[in-house]
C-alpha cells in the first residue's frame, strides 16, 4: 500500500470494500465486512466502521480468540464521512492528495461506494484532492504471496471436494435444490465459504448458464430428467482467496453434448499450453478462443478470468453473432476484455470455457495458478464434462 502511496505522492489511502473483491476484509484482516481502512502513509492504520457491532464482536469469545491475529487497533464507530474526516485530521492530512481504492475497477460497473455516500464524504473532506487509486491497488493484487498461494489451493481443494458431492448429488429424480444444498454444505464442513451471492446452478434441457430462479421467484425447484444436464459454478472460498469450478453432468449422452463437451474441452487444454510467465492475457483468451471457433460452437461466459479478486474478464460472447441456431434470440456483440496485462508467476485464474450450441451449454473447468515453469492445474473433477446414465 505504502509503494502505491509513494508512486503517486500519497499522504494516505482510504479503502472501501464491495461484494465481490472484499478489500476491507483483505487490509483489516477482518472476518466481518463492511469496515473502511484508512492507512497513513506514515504511522498506524485505522478500522472505521458504521455497524458498533464489528468493535463488540472483537470482545466475544471467537473475537477475543482473534486477537493475537489483528494488525489495526485503532477501531472507531460512527457515521463514516464524518469518521474519514476525523482520522485525517488526526494524521494531519486533512489537505493533502489521499487515495481511494472502492470508486472504480477494470470493468466500468466496478466500485463499491455509494454516490450518496461518496458525496457525504467529498463535502465532508472540503479540502482534500482525492486520487482513485482502485485500478492500481486491484492490479497490484493479483500476484499472490507465497503465503496466500497455499490458501488458494486449499480453496482448490475444498472446491474438489465440493465436485465430487456435485457428481454424487446430480441423479434423475433429485431437485436442483438437493444438488445446491449438498455442495454448499460440503464447502461450509471443510470450514470454507461461498462467495456471493452464492453457487450458480441451472438445469434442464436445454439448460443455459445462470443462476437459480426458484429461490426468487418462488415455485418448487425443477426436478431433474432423463436428457437433461445440470451446470454448476462452485465458488469455493478459503480465508478469504477464491476459487471457481465449473461442473458439468449430462444425464444420457448424445452427439450434440459429445461435440459441446469435446470443443469446452479443447479449449481448456489450449488455455492450460499457453499459460506461463510473460505471455499476454490476451494470449491465453485467443488459444481458447480458437478451439471454439474451430469447433463452430459459441461461447458466451468468460472462458478466463481473474480470482482473489475478480478483476479481468475474457471477452465475451464469441462467435455468438450471425449463427443459424441462435436466430431470433437478443444477441449482442462480442463484449470486450477487461483489458491486458502480462502473467506472472503467483496470479491465480478460473479458466471457464463454455461451448455452445443454441441454448445448450456445456462449461467445464477449475482453480490455475501460474508458476516459474508455467501453471499448476489443481482441479481434476470439473474439467470435464461427467455423463450419468439415467
Amino acid at each position: 500500500m505504502r509503494e502505491l502511496m509513494d508512486a503517486d505522492d500519497l499522504s494516505g489511502v482510504v479503502a472501501f470494500g464491495s461484494t465481490f473483491d472484499r478489500t476491507d476484509v483483505y487490509l483489516a484482516g477482518e472476518a466481518i465486512p463492511g469496515g473502511i481502512v484508512a492507512i497513513p502513509r506514515d504511522g498506524e492504520p485505522a478500522l472505521l466502521s458504521g455497524v458498533g457491532a464489528v468493535a463488540l464482536l472483537r470482545s466475544d469469545d471467537q473475537g477475543r480468540r482473534l486477537a493475537d491475529a489483528r494488525w489495526i487497533a485503532d477501531l472507531r464507530t460512527g457515521p463514516p464521512p464524518l469518521l474519514i474526516a476525523e482520522v485525517l485530521r488526526t494524521w494531519r492530512i486533512g489537505r493533502g492528495r489521499v487515495g481511494v481504492i472502492g470508486l472504480g475497477g477494470a470493468s466500468p460497473f466496478g466500485g463499491g461506494i455509494p454516490h450518496g455516500a461518496w458525496e457525504m464524504i467529498t463535502a465532508a473532506t472540503p479540502d482534500v484532492e482525492w486520487v482513485d487509486i482502485t485500478l492500481p491497488f486491484a492490479r497490484a493484487r493479483l500476484v499472490k504471496s507465497p503465503q496466500e498461494q497455499e490458501l488458494f489451493r486449499h480453496a482448490a481443494e475444498i472446491g474438489e471436494h465440493a465436485s465430487r458431492v456435485f457428481l454424487d448429488a446430480a441423479r434423475v429424480g433429485a431437485r436442483e435444490s438437493d444438488v445446491y444444498a449438498a455442495v454448499e454444505a460440503e464447502i461450509t464442513r471443510r470450514g470454507g465459504h461461498s462467495a456471493g451471492p452464492g453457487m450458480i446452478l441451472r438445469s434442464g434441457n436445454p439448460a443455459f448458464g445462470g443462476p437459480i430462479e426458484w429461490g426468487w421467484a418462488g415455485g418448487e425447484p425443477p426436478i431433474l430428467r432423463p436428457g437433461d444436464s445440470i451446470g454448476a459454478e462452485i465458488f469455493a472460498c478459503w480465508a478469504g482467496l477464491e476459487s471457481q469450478q465449473q461442473m458439468h453432468v449430462q444425464f444420457g449422452s448424445d452427439d450434440v453434448h459429445r461435440r459441446l463437451a469435446d470443443a469446452a474441452r479443447a479449449a481448456y487444454e489450449a488455455g492450460v499450453a499457453a499459460t506461463r510467465p510473460g505471455v499476454l492475457f490476451s494470449d491465453v483468451y485467443a488459444a481458447m478462443h480458437a478451439e471454439i471457433v474451430a469447433a463452430d460452437v459459441w461461447s458466451r461466459p468468460p472462458v478466463v478470468q481473474t480470482v482473489s479478486p475478480g478483476l479481468y474478464n475474457s471477452p465475451m460472447w464469441v462467435n455468438a453473432q450471425g449463427r443459424a441456431d441462435l436466430d431470433g434470440y437478443p444477441i449482442p456483440g462480442v463484449v470486450p476484455a477487461d483489458g491486458d496485462f502480462e502473467l506472472r508467476a503467483g496470479m491465480a485464474f478460473a479458466f471457464q470455457p463454455a461451448a455452445l450450441i443454441g441454448l445448450r451449454q456445456v462449461c467445464i473447468g477449475g482453480a490455475v495458478l501460474v508458476t516459474a515453469g508455467g501453471c499448476e492445474e489443481l482441479n481434476a473433477l470439473a474439467t470435464r464434462s461427467h455423463i450419468v446414465e439415467p
